[in-house]
């Protein structure tokens, strides 16, 4: 409160140099720029970098000069005028898997402060999702302006058995595996469909597809081929490498069985 008070004198020939010095201090520092995150496989951490805002110490030394021994000088000369950095991690909820709005927030935790342009973060849980926040702080001023970014992490699905719950669709239906599961496409969480509807008659509907209930559900084959469509979304990138279709061996549908297939992907704009 003293050196707010200090800062505020008209800057008098006498103590120029030590004003502009307290008037430094009490500046927010800028905004850390370059933030960077990645992600270590080596240690399943998130690295987060950024480029170091400017130290105000050698300025604070050069502006009241040594040979002051005012209080006011000292506090301009202390360790005060170098820069530290405060890292905010927040967990977001509601996402599955590269979901770019949420329903909730939790894990709202500081998880670094130190002078350093580097920390590491290990996710606690199954969630993919995470907001950071880096803020500079500079001596006796408030928070600096901050810079945030967002991070989804990289899941690996190790395929066990078909149908268990170690898929992709899976994880998504159970909002990474942190809810009870709900069909993703009915959620609302992915897009599903399929090439043709019968009109007029119960037979299904896209999500289907994606269910864990037996249904009768299929298109009118017109026009051929027949299709089936998951959009997984904006933001979402995934490299199958296993995975399991399950139709009826009812002797009434043998002719609806299916017979041929291909498995293909459609990146964003409709390429496979």
């Amino acid at each position: 409160a003293a050196l707010t008070q200090w800062a505020e004198l008209p800057r008098a020939t006498e103590h120029a140099k030590e004003l502009d010095a307290i008037r430094m201090l009490l500046t927010p520092p800028a905004v850390p720029e370059g933030l960077t995150p990645r992600w270590d496989e080596a240690t399943g951490e998130v690295i987060l970098d950024w480029r170091p805002v400017p130290d105000l110490a050698g300025a604070l030394t050069a502006a009241c000069g040594p040979a002051t021994a005012t209080a006011v000088a000292a506090a301009a000369m202390s360790s005060e005028g170098s820069v530290s950095y405060r890292v905010q991690a927040t967990l977001l909820t509601g996402y599955g898997v590269g979901y770019t709005t949420t329903s909730g927030i939790s894990h709202d935790v500081v998880v670094y402060a130190g002078p350093e342009c580097r920390c590491r973060y290990r996710f606690p849980d199954d969630r993919a999702e995470a907001r950071f926040t880096v803020v500079a702080v500079r001596g006796l001023a408030e928070s600096g302006p901050s810079v945030t970014v967002n991070f989804t992490r990289p899941v690996v699905f190790t395929h066990r058995q078909d149908m268990d719950d170690q898929g992709l669709f899976h994880y998504i239906g159970t909002q990474g595996r942190t809810q009870p599961w709900r069909n993703p496409a009915e959620a609302g969480w992915v897009t599903a469909t399929r090439s043709s509807e019968y009109d007029g008659s119960d037979r299904g509907k896209p999500s289907d597809a994606l269910g864990c209930q037996a249904c009768t559900s299929y298109t009118n084959s017109i026009p051929r081929p027949s299709w089936w469509r998951v959009d997984l979304g904006a933001g979402r990138l995934f490299t199958p490498t296993r995975y399991t279709l399950r139709h009826s061996n009812n002797s009434s549908y043998v002719q609806y069985r299916l017979k041929s297939w291909r498995l293909g992907g459609l990146g964003g704009q409709g390429r496979c």
